[in-house]
């Protein structure tokens, strides 16, 4: 007898509580901790620190948003619509400052994902198809690292959940409430983070399968597209100007993103998208699962297929991004989709629907078949999220920063500012990149100035100073090249010396 046609409504209650309290488990690990060096995707975790940290001190207006490596500006600064930070000052304002709150509200909101998730589940697929997608889910390296990150993607997969449950409310009754609280929610999950955009996809497919060309005709649709562009368009445009002021952006205006035919020949936007797929999403066995997903009913596989098709345009077109070694958390949004077309491949397997009509001699297997696939990928989703929480934990990299930081901050006043080295303002392809690195800035709770690695001399030192930047905090490989050490030890104060190899200068020059 197979193990589906044994599962009892009862029995699958049970085994997906147990699944829940272990995801949200996993997703509550380590929450209390404020910013440290055990940093991936430094810069975006420390750029929230900031922003929060300027909300609760500078003022509640969400519309400004301020980062600290601000120069000589205000500091407001181009970004999506900033309700994570934001909510993390409210949070300040009522039980005072705590760090760890952003690393609280992203885990809860993870949780609740987790929970709407599996409602998702039960609306589309089978028992057994229910316990694999979310036990994948729960699992899922990208989304246990996202639940204690400081970033604002658990806001946008929550929201990204409610749309698409909305999306499918609407599609098996349709009702104009239902149409124009999904477009609300399109429009809410653009706002938090723009990758949502290819929600629109999904949200084109399912009004024109359902309207087919009637769908120009009705005036309720295009209620719902000005609804879901509308207020994403306008917070775009007005987080713009702040760019076109000051110069001031988290990665949209001074990064490139989009693909182009260097991307395409070779194939590396395809090759770099599918190796954070195989890695952190699906795992090798879990494609295997997405083939057998196909021979499945379309009532089971359209849902998914659909909606990861819709992902896929999003990592093509933003493939500059989507495909670099740095964009593994990008991903994410692939992960509710690849679960149920996972989840959808187990379900096919037990009722015996995957293998040709010629293959007798297999048939019967199929059953284990399907079994061995799902605890083989369970268990190396499980092995991917301990190594890159491992990854995460075992970094030394910026170690040496922190140290040197908290020991530099009491040489520094608060009303100084400091100047820091960014990244290439170049990446190899010799497009703009997003050089700002702001670690130094969030531990050392100052505000001040960066520059690029190709930027570094004497003469931009001198432009920085001249503009207010005071205190150069500089590592000791920095100035290696052309003897750059003497020429700074004869022109600007050294300050500290800190032993793992960082400097704080003076840039005010020596008389």
């Amino acid at each position: 007898m197979k193990f589906q046609a044994r599962l009892s409504e009862k029995q699958l209650s049970l085994w997906l509580l147990c699944i829940v309290l272990i995801g949200i488990g996993a997703r509550m690990a380590h929450v209390n901790r404020p910013l440290g060096y055990q940093l991936q995707a430094s810069w975006r975790q420390a750029d929230e620190v900031q922003l929060a940290r300027n909300f609760y001190r500078d003022g509640m207006n969400i519309f400004y948003p301020r980062i600290d490596w601000r120069g000589d500006t205000p500091g407001y600064v181009e970004m999506e619509f900033p309700v994570y930070p934001w909510l993390v000052a409210l949070l300040y304002h009522i039980f005072g400052y705590h760090e760890a709150f952003l690393r609280l509200l992203s885990a809860i909101l993870e949780s609740a994902s987790l929970l709407l998730f599996v409602r998702l589940c039960r609306q589309v697929l089978p028992p057994i198809g229910v316990l694999f997608a979310v036990a994948a889910f729960a699992l899922n390296p990208l989304l246990v690292y996202l639940a204690t990150a400081m970033q604002p993607d658990p806001w946008m997969l929550l929201l990204i959940l409610i749309a698409v449950a909305l999306i499918w409310c609407w599609q098996d009754k349709p009702k104009h409430t239902t149409l124009l609280g999904a477009a609300a929610t399109v429009a809410a999950a653009i706002l938090v983070k723009a990758p949502a955009a290819y929600l629109g996809v999904v949200f084109a497919y399912v009004v024109l399968r359902h309207y087919r060309w009637q769908a120009f005709r009705d005036v309720w649709i295009y209620l719902a597209v000005l609804i879901a562009l509308g207020p994403p368009l306008a917070w775009y445009a007005w987080a713009h100007h702040f760019w076109t002021l000051y110069g001031n952006s988290l990665g949209l205006s001074n990064e490139s993103h989009f693909i182009g035919w260097d991307m395409v020949v070779p194939p590396s936007a395809l090759l770099g998208n599918l190796k954070w797929e195989t890695l952190a999403v699906f795992t090798p066995l879990g494609w295997l699962l997405t083939v057998a997903a196909l021979r499945a009913p379309s009532v089971w596989s359209e849902p998914a297929l659909v909606w990861y098709a819709a992902v896929w345009v999003f990592y093509i077109v933003a493939a500059r991004t989507t495909a670099m070694y740095w964009a593994f958390y990008y991903h994410c949004v692939s992960v509710a989709p690849a679960c149920l077309l996972m989840g959808t491949g187990v379900a096919a397997f037990d009722r015996g629907w995957v293998l040709p009509r010629g293959w007798h001699w297999l048939k019967g297997r199929e059953f284990w078949y399907g079994r061995v696939l799902a605890v083989g990928t369970i268990v190396a989703l499980l092995g991917a999220t301990v190594v890159l929480l491992h990854t995460r934990d075992g970094r030394t990299d910026h170690l040496q920063m922190q140290t040197c930081a908290l020991q530099f901050v009491q040489h520094v006043p608060p009303t100084a500012s400091i100047v820091v080295k960014g990244g290439y303002m170049l990446n190899e392809q010799g497009y703009p990149a997003a050089h700002n690195e702001s670690m130094l800035f969030a531990w050392m709770d100052r505000r001040g100035f960066t520059y690029g690695i190709e930027e570094l001399s004497i003469a931009t030192l001198d432009r920085i100073a001249a503009r207010g930047g005071r205190y150069w905090v500089v590592q000791r490989s920095e100035l290696e090249p052309d003897h750059l050490q003497a020429l700074v030890d004869q022109r600007y104060r050294l300050v500290a010396a800190c032993p793992p190899g960082y400097f704080l200068y003076d840039l005010q020059p020596n008389r």
